[in-house]
């Protein structure tokens, strides 16, 4: 009696790690190339400087040689006023 309990036992555990590896080889079965954004992605940054002051900004990232340059940089203060401290947003990568 016990055999037979755990022989029907042990079908349905590999019966459901059969299950279990079809459904992963079917979703990583995607031969598609990774999606592509580019050769230079943007992303953003900010933070603050306590509780009425931060920063924000954004930099570039050549995904070729890695190398991540900051475009555009804003701080702000408790009077609201923002100076800006660098906008190269309208340069190439390579230009400064």
């Amino acid at each position: 009696m016990k055999n037979k309990i755990f022989k029907e036992r042990l079908k349905f555990f590999l019966l459901g790690m059969l299950v279990v590896l079809g459904i992963l080889f079917l979703t990583g079965a995607d031969n598609q190339p990774a999606l592509n954004n580019g050769r230079y992605q943007i992303s953003a940054w900010g933070g603050t400087f306590g509780e009425k002051a931060g920063g924000m900004g954004a930099f570039v990232v050549d995904t070729v040689s890695g190398e991540a340059k900051n475009v555009y940089t804003r701080v702000y203060g408790i009077s609201n006023n923002s100076v800006v401290v660098k906008n190269n947003l309208n340069k190439h990568f390579n230009s400064y």
